[in-house]
């Protein structure tokens, strides 16, 4: 109602003063009352009301499912004879068992609720909603809809929060892949103790040069007046750092597959998950961009509780196509940083004389090595004491998918 209509009510109602109609001066002051009325819903219907999105969970599992509640609050003593939400959803993560406004083209959707709301009521909405695809995928924006008792205006409200939520990539068992299902690896040997467990102590002796000061045994230096050093027994676990190399081609212009990139994808978060129900520290390096840092993607090999987590989130983040960082030059800077006789597991659908030369290197500096390729990726010839296994290419990936989509269907 714009102000033509207070000033047609205005005259109306000066004509019925002048003619003395009373009727007529009636019925202006109820025109009167609904423009008023109307006027109000319309400056605060959008005053006070909230609009937010809880998750069961922001994590989540290829396939799995989890709780989108949806809470609305009008927190105000003006009630709200109608209000319309419509949230922006990715097409990815379909809300179960409800129809929504999608264009088929359209990689959003909106989730549309209608409601009426008291004063200082809030209305919870309860959804399921399942990650079908690797990624982290934003929900929002939503605008907000309402107005006036009669529909004479409307008033809409932008509110820009957006919520996250990662879709770990699709893990499969390694023996899937076609490796076998423990140490895949092998036991790579060297002449050195590799790494020590600093909770597992069998001794003491004395201190020498170049010992780590922090393990100096105070209490057997103070009886024996000389400083002691702990002795720590050899771990048995050996740590295991994955390279994924994210290109599926050796040069930018010859483009890249993104069926393989995901085939590589899932095999290191795969593999991840198996070494680590292996109890073994493992890591992840990636020639991709860090979405958190300016750099690649790189997590040294430890044993902490959120590790794995942490690999598989930085997996579900890549979105490139092929490498920013050539692996023949990542590879032998990286391996200085790792802890001596760690196992370097590089998993790529590329293969280069350059990059073979550089495996070759890292075996002779007592590094365990291994290659798992995809697609046409093979070595020129046998690598000495490297571990090699062709996991196959997209048919492979479309098989693995096949199998995974009928196990979502009995789900």
């Amino acid at each position: 109602m714009n102000a033509r209509w207070y000033w047609a009510i205005g005259a109306l109602a000066l004509v019925s003063v002048i003619l003395r109609q009373e009727l007529l001066f009636l019925i202006c002051i109820i025109l009167g009352l609904v423009a008023g009325a109307s006027a109000l819903w319309t400056r605060y219907c959008l005053v006070e009301v909230s609009y937010r999105r809880r998750f069961g969970s922001k994590r989540l599992y290829f396939g799995e499912e989890t709780d989108l509640r949806v809470e609305i609050t009008n927190a105000k003593p003006l009630p709200l004879a109608w209000l319309r939400a419509d949230d922006s959803l990715p097409a990815t993560m379909p809300v179960l068992s409800l129809q929504t406004d999608e264009d088929e083209q359209s990689e959003r959707r909106q989730l549309v609720n209608v409601l009426s709301l008291r004063w200082y009521e809030r209305v919870t909405r309860r959804y399921r909603i399942r990650g079908l695809q690797r990624g982290e995928w934003s929900f929002g924006p939503a605008q907000l809809r309402s107005g006036d008792l009669f529909g004479f205006n409307i008033q809409r409200a932008m509110l820009e929060e957006i919520d996250n939520v990662i879709v770990f990539p699709r893990i499969v068992p390694i023996t899937q892949l076609g490796l076998p299902a423990r140490y895949p690896f092998g036991d790579f040997r060297t002449p050195r103790r590799l790494v020590e467990d600093p909770m597992r102590m069998m001794g003491v002796r004395e201190y020498v040069q170049g010992d780590n000061f922090r393990h100096i045994h105070w209490k057997a230096t103070a009886r024996r007046q000389s400083l002691q050093t702990k002795v720590f027994e050899p771990s048995a676990n050996r740590p295991v750092a994955l390279f994924l190399n994210i290109s599926t081609a050796e040069y930018y212009y010859q483009g890249f597959s993104a069926e393989l990139r995901e085939y590589a994808i899932t095999a290191a978060a795969s593999l991840a998950q198996q070494i680590w129900e292996d109890g073994q520290p493992v890591g992840l390096l990636c020639n991709a961009h860090s979405p958190r840092t300016a750099r690649y993607i790189r997590i040294p090999p430890r044993n902490h509780p959120g590790q794995l987590i942490q690999i598989l989130t930085a997996l579900a983040q890549i979105n490139e196509g092929h490498g920013r960082w050539p692996p023949e030059t990542l590879l032998p800077i990286e391996a200085t940083t790792l802890p001596h006789g760690t196992t370097i597991v590089l998993i790529t659908a590329v293969l280069t004389k350059k990059l073979e030369q550089t495996l070759l290197d890292l075996r002779r500096r007592e590094y365990g090595v291994a290659v798992v390729a995809l697609g046409k990726a093979q070595l020129s010839a046998p690598l000495p004491n490297v571990h090699y296994y062709q996991i196959g290419g997209e048919e492979r990936w479309h098989d693995i998918i096949s199998a995974d989509g009928a196990s979502l269907e009995l789900a």
